[in-house]
């Protein structure tokens, strides 16, 4: 993989999206310093801003939203940096799937044109809008040759009503699509960029190009962040995944789940035939007289606490994958089982868990393409922003028969908000009882959530909930292996909160 090109790509569509997502902000009204300028009145069936109207009703809540998000100048840089990683990681998402032909050609340019062909498709009536009002917006785009526009539109739809990119991107219906930049078809612009030959046709098949990728692209902001820390500036919880992120050597991972998962299935086969393609095995006198932990393959569990783009846990399938043909599972059936009941991962950074997801997703159609089109997602978890819940919300999620485990969850709940800026060093404790009842009722929401048996107010308060909830099952969990490349950060740089609960835990 030629990653001095990947770095070069990255860091130059950084800093092309920082700058199309700021003029975004202002076209929306807010300032610098966090100010707003401006104003967008919803209407019947759209809104208006500086006095003109518009046809899409979807913008006031986004744009409302938006305004809650930003209070000053810090919060400012902080969302234009959000938003733009966000459509970093979409747009590469799209690239690699298409690149692997798991979808048709949205972002390749049209032979002879620059113009892509998603929007090239539009012209020709092959889209997948659904609603009519997306439809019609799009023909007038398409009629006044606003391809830009069109673009924009195609996008944020693909990325709502693709099945894959829905699951593990998350639905764009917050302030993220208002700031999807303007100009990604400009002469040497994004899409020009994208459509390069910075990076190689191959380097599309490595699963491991999304995690390159995104070390590559927040190098820079990670540069800051240290050039803080000597002006005595200490890490923020939105800076640590910068300051601590860093993509592990191919060789150690090997190294280091060989000798977990690898030495497990050995106690469990000692006889395996897999034995002789673990290159980095370190065996002792002391590994013929262990007895096995698991008794089936399923129970093989491996955590990465620290997940980030899921480089342990892509080498983890793939050792995993050896284990279940040994076994004798067939492909599908074992891809499936691998993503049910073998790997977890934990993280701070919301953007590094969806590509530890899609990045595990893409390892897993390597041996059965057909796994892209399931709602299987894998037990890969980021810790949610702060969030409060009140006694009434926790009993309507426990139910009758758990209220006497709703102090003990809300002390849980609480300790889980600070989880942005601790992370897996967090020492959360609950009782067996309430663990075993609080992931029965867990199961019973999903299940119900699948067949929309929730009303309004208990599906809002899931949604809230879900989350929470994922973290707290997984760090409450016991696993037979645990692997990680931990985060790296001295005291001295540590905000006061992060310092003193280590301190004080450990």
């Amino acid at each position: 993989m030629q990653t001095n090109n990947i770095k070069s790509f990255a860091k130059k569509a950084r800093l092309i999206l920082l700058d199309g997502v700021s003029n975004r902000l202002k076209y929306w009204g807010f300032n610098d310093d966090g100010s707003c300028s401006l104003s967008v009145e919803p209407t019947e069936g759209g809104y208006t801003l500086r006095g003109q109207v518009f046809n899409d009703e979807t913008v006031p809540t986004k744009w409302n939203n938006l305004k809650k998000r930003i209070k000053d100048k810090q919060s400012v840089q902080d969302v234009i940096e959000e938003a733009a990683y966000t459509w970093f990681n979409r747009l590469m998402a799209i690239k690699i799937l298409e690149n692997n032909e798991y979808i048709p050609k949205q972002l390749d340019y049209a032979n002879g044109t620059r113009t892509p062909m998603i929007v090239q498709n539009a012209k020709r009536g092959q889209h997948n809008l659904k609603k009519q009002s997306f439809i019609t917006l799009l023909h007038e785009q398409i009629k006044n040759n606003k391809e830009e526009e069109a673009l924009n539109l195609l996008l944020t739809r693909l990325c709502n009503n693709h099945k894959l990119l829905h699951d593990v991107f998350g639905r764009i219906d917050d302030y993220t699509e208002l700031l999807l930049p303007q100009n990604l078809l400009q002469k040497d612009g994004l899409m020009d960029l994208i459509n390069s030959d910075f990076i190689a046709p191959e380097d599309y098949k490595e699963v491991e190009l999304i995690g390159w990728l995104y070390q590559f692209y927040i190098s820079d902001k990670k540069d800051k962040v240290f050039a803080d820390f000597k002006k005595n500036k200490k890490a923020r919880a939105e800076d640590i995944p910068a300051a601590t992120q860093i993509f592990t050597p191919k060789w150690i991972v090997k190294y280091m789940v060989e000798n977990t998962v690898g030495k497990l299935y050995l106690d469990y086969e000692p006889s395996s035939a897999i034995k002789q393609d673990m290159k980095y095995l370190v065996e002792n006198e002391n590994d013929q007289n262990t007895s096995p932990v698991i008794s089936d393959i399923t129970e093989l569990t491996l955590l990465d606490p620290a997940s980030g783009s899921g480089h342990i846990l892509v080498s983890g399938f793939d050792l995993l994958m050896n284990m279940y043909k040994e076994e004798g599972y067939a492909s599908g059936q074992a891809v499936e089982n691998i993503l049910k009941h073998n790997l977890w991962g934990l993280d701070i950074d919301d953007r590094a868990v969806q590509l530890a997801q899609f990045a595990l997703l893409l390892k897993a159609a390597k041996y059965n393409k057909e796994i892209l089109n399931k709602s299987i997602l894998p037990h890969i978890y980021s810790f949610p922003a702060e969030e409060h819940f009140i006694s009434e919300e926790l009993h309507s999620f426990l139910g009758n028969e758990g209220l006497s485990f709703t102090a003990e969850l809300k002390e849980a709940l609480g300790l889980l908000n600070k989880g942005k800026n601790v992370g897996s060093a967090l020492k959360v404790d609950i009782s067996p009882e309430c663990r075993e009842y609080i992931k029965k009722r867990y199961t019973d929401r999903q299940q119900k959530e699948k067949t929309a048996s929730l009303d309004l107010q208990e599906q809002e308060i899931w949604h809230r909930l879900k989350p929470f909830i994922d973290v707290l099952l997984t760090i409450t969990n016991k696993f037979t292996a645990v692997v990680a490349n931990p985060p790296y950060m001295g005291q001295k740089n540590m905000n006061p909160e992060l310092k003193e609960y280590v301190n004080k835990q450990y």
